[in-house]
């Protein structure tokens, strides 16, 4: 083994800790480590831009500004508004077909995209069946995985392994080439999650003592105790606030002390920080008739909650991909002032938030419960990055009609599937439709469209290049023969999609596509095998995402909202990663033969 190999993999292996880690932003790690590679003199500077350019990197930014253009106009918004309120049948049944519906936009959507406009529709479907969210929303996410694997630019991790196996000459697969093999997928896994895994679906009940909707959840919300309240100078024994609010006073914040658990003998003093734990209703009621105030009062940031409560509505807000919040707090961005909405409540990782809101740095997946009037909520719900957890009709404004939209979406399939043109360049043609007839502004474009998944895979797209070039890759693929030589071509393709489906599920799936690529195409050639066999493995094994709920953003999208533990999706993700890991091993060697 060579310096530039043994550095190579150093730099693989340690990317991959820290992705696992995720102390450190995806993106801000992967644009870091054409850099070292470079100071190291293993690339050029020309490979260590080379993601920058790559027909894979720009084909998927395309096909993320088709997707916003889609939004944008209304039509994406119109099929969810229409899903919630066509008379399907009963609760299984509208169930099913709405999973269909899913499955069948996420082929040609951002399966993150759809996911954002159908968590409202599946909540509100179990609120009306009577039934935990917990059992609608991971078939939600699951189907919209797995009807990304028809196509070709169903998920970005396809289109890497497309432009990376075409940047090395392998340029056989049409944009339908996957459809037969993913529809196989699709329809397993749908049989499996509406048999054995619905039996398997964790039910998690709502508080018994909490009906309605916005209190369905219990908040752990910031108070402070002002000057005029009438709290001040009283015990929590004399207060009764338990009895009459259905409150409870987690802590309480004295000149920079924290006092958990008070007793009932504790005093409150003016200037005191309560951290109060109970439903959306009843927090609200008991900042306004004890006049409390959220504590940012102090810095001019929200109002007072007593004040701000008269005539305001709550609503659940879903923080998503893209938005302003994600790794910033309240404070950071004048939240209250930017919005004119006002944060009571937030969970974080399906967990009450105790510690101070006004400090805490939100991920995607966290929820806030929001008091503020009803046409700020509104305007707060056509932000990028905010999913509410109820339907709003969202205003396309002075655009296209919907249907202008997908007649150019429908374009860029069509003449990438008869091949009148390569994908990417009826992606870039459909994009710049899309921005010259005004489905979608520049500006929202550089505000609003997932440009993690772009950067990284700038990144790491010269880290592929450095294993190739050094060796690095060869390397792995002779150990691999080696170690799976008695296997046969099914037992090797069931072993890279075990390991596949393994490391997409700590590390991002586009990290793990654009590393095993190489790989997959060297092992191929050794062994006698059929590229494309495993470069599909590779592209349905980054995909299959079931296991972990931080392993895919969809799942990190409802993990929050369906109250799910992490187990949840061990217990019904394990078995459907094993089952479609069997039939893409048999079913990949047929399509895909040596």
């Amino acid at each position: 083994m060579t310096f530039e190999i043994a550095f190579v993999l150093a730099v693989a292996a340690a990317a991959l800790v820290l992705f696992a880690l995720d102390r450190i932003r995806l993106d801000q790690l992967s644009m870091a480590i054409p850099v070292v590679l470079l100071l190291a003199g293993i690339i050029r500077p020309v490979e260590a831009l080379s993601g920058l350019s790559s027909e894979a990197t720009v084909t998927v930014a395309a096909m993320l500004v088709l997707g916003l253009g889609l939004r944008k106009t209304g039509l994406v918004a119109a099929i969810g508004v229409w899903a919630r309120t066509a008379p399907l049948g009963g609760k299984t049944l509208r169930l099913f077909v709405l999973c269909l519906l899913v499955a069948f936009l996420s082929p040609f959507l951002n399966n993150t995209a759809v996911v954002i406009v159908f968590i409202p529709v599946f909540a509100a479907l179990a609120e009306q069946a009577g039934e935990p969210p917990s059992l609608y929303l991971m078939p939600l996410s699951f189907v919209a995985i797995m009807g990304g694997t028809v196509t070709l630019i169903g998920t970005s991790t396809n289109l890497v392994v497309h432009g990376e196996a075409v940047a090395r000459g392998y340029d056989a697969l049409s944009m339908f080439s996957i459809a037969p093999l993913g529809l196989i997928c699709l329809a397993t896994g749908m049989l499996y999650l509406f048999t054995i895994g619905r039996h398997q679906m964790p039910r998690r009940e709502r508080p018994p003592d909490l009906a309605r909707r916005y209190g369905a959840r219990r908040f752990t919300s910031e108070l402070k105790v002002g000057a005029d309240s009438a709290a001040a100078g009283r015990t929590l024994a004399e207060l009764r606030w338990g009895e009459r609010y259905e409150i409870v006073i987690a802590a309480i914040e004295r000149r920079g002390r924290l006092i958990s658990r008070p007793a009932g003998e504790r005093a409150i003093e003016t200037g005191d920080r309560l951290y109060a734990q109970g439903s959306a209703d009843s927090l609200m009621r008991l900042a306004q008739q004890q006049r409390l105030e959220t504590p940012e009062h102090a810095h001019g940031l929200v109002p007072d909650a007593a004040a701000a409560a008269e005539g305001d509505r709550m609503v659940e807000m879903i923080v998503g991909p893209g938005s302003a919040l994600l790794g910033r707090t309240l404070r950071d961005l004048n939240f209250a002032q930017r919005y004119d909405a006002t944060v009571i409540g937030v969970q974080s990782h399906g967990a009450n938030v105790t510690d101070r809101m006004a400090q805490l740095e939100f991920s995607v997946g966290d929820i806030l419960l929001l008091s503020g009037k009803a046409a700020a909520l509104d305007r707060l719900s056509g932000e990028p990055g905010f999913i509410h957890m109820s339907e709003v009709e969202h205003r396309a404004g002075n655009r296209p009609g919907a249907g202008f939209a997908a007649a150019i979406m429908a374009g860029v399939v069509a003449v990438a599937s008869v091949g009148l043109l390569p994908i990417s360049t009826a992606a870039l043609t459909g994009m710049m439709l899309m921005i010259f007839t005004g489905c979608v502004r520049v500006t929202e474009i550089y505000a609003e469209m997932d440009w993690l998944v772009v950067f990284v895979m700038a990144g790491l797209i010269p880290l592929g290049l450095a294993m190739e070039s050094t060796g690095a890759a060869a390397w792995i693929a002779s150990g691999v023969v080696q170690a799976t030589g008695g296997l046969g071509e099914i037992g090797l393709v069931g072993a890279f999609y075990l390991v596949t489906a393994a490391l997409t599920a700590v590390v991002a799936n586009t990290a793990t596509a654009v590393m095993l690529t190489p790989v997959a195409i060297l092992v191929a050639e050794n062994a006698g095998m059929n590229p494309y066999a495993l470069l599909v493995t590779i592209m349905f094994g980054a995909s299959a995402s079931f296991v972990t709920p931080f392993g895919y953003q969809t799942n990190v999208m409802i993990y929050a909202p369906g109250g799910y533990r992490f187990t949840d999706f061990v217990k019904v993700g394990g078995p459907l990663n094993l089952l479609l890991a069997i039939v893409a091993s048999v079913c990949i060697p047929f399509f895909w033969p040596s």
